[in-house]
């Protein structure tokens, strides 16, 4: 039994290092009212009533600093970037992704993809002891009350929302490579195929 529980950690491991971002150990996230998680597409869906929603856990446990790289991407068919969604926060609000160019297109993200996902990338400011700890992805505009989803959020490297990534050039075609931390299925069908 120990030697099948090592083997099946050690390939865990060689899959997710096969991806060129590491994985959060199991961190846990709690869903507010309002909001869900799909594990089998790695999505938060945040539903926001009026009264905002969140999804947080107390204690990610993921290393940052100062001016590492944090990135998600959104979408929403009903909610405008504004009034700070989408947002992503660590530390009970020491990093506010949308605060840190809220006038600017980092808040908001890129231009959207052909299925409405945009990609926000900020710099992480005002860390002070290291580690990313209360950490959460929120939807709570009070004038703007509708519906985001959020994916792919990757602090420092790290990837802090599982997801069914690929784990093969095979996972990588039929949309599989929205799944991961790719731009397109050829960046993802090259990252398998680089690792023979």
């Amino acid at each position: 039994m120990r030697s099948y529980l090592k083997a099946s950690i050690l390939g865990l491991i060689a899959v997710l290092s096969v991806s060129g971002v590491a994985v959060a150990a199991s961190a846990p996230w709690v869903a507010n009212p309002g909001t869900t998680y799909d594990p089998a597409t790695g999505v938060v869906t945040l539903v926001n009533s009026g009264a905002g929603t969140s999804y947080e856990t107390p204690n990610l446990d993921v290393p940052v600093a100062n001016g590492d790289t944090i990135s998600f991407e959104w979408r929403s068919s009903d909610v405008a970037c504004a009034g700070g969604v989408p947002r992503v926060f660590i530390q009970g609000g020491a990093y506010n992704t949308f605060d840190q160019d809220p006038a600017g297109p980092g808040a908001c993200g890129t231009a959207a993809d052909a299925d409405g996902w945009r990609t926000v990338t900020g710099t992480v400011s005002g860390i002070v002891d290291g580690i990313a700890g209360y950490t959460g992805i929120v939807n709570d505009n009070p004038a703007d009350p509708g519906t985001i989803q959020v994916r792919n959020l990757v602090i420092n490297g790290v990837s802090v929302l599982p997801s069914n990534a690929p784990t093969s050039k095979d996972a990588c075609k039929n949309g599989g490579w929205k799944n991961g931390p790719y731009k397109n299925q050829g960046q993802c069908v090259s990252t398998f195929a680089k690792a023979k």
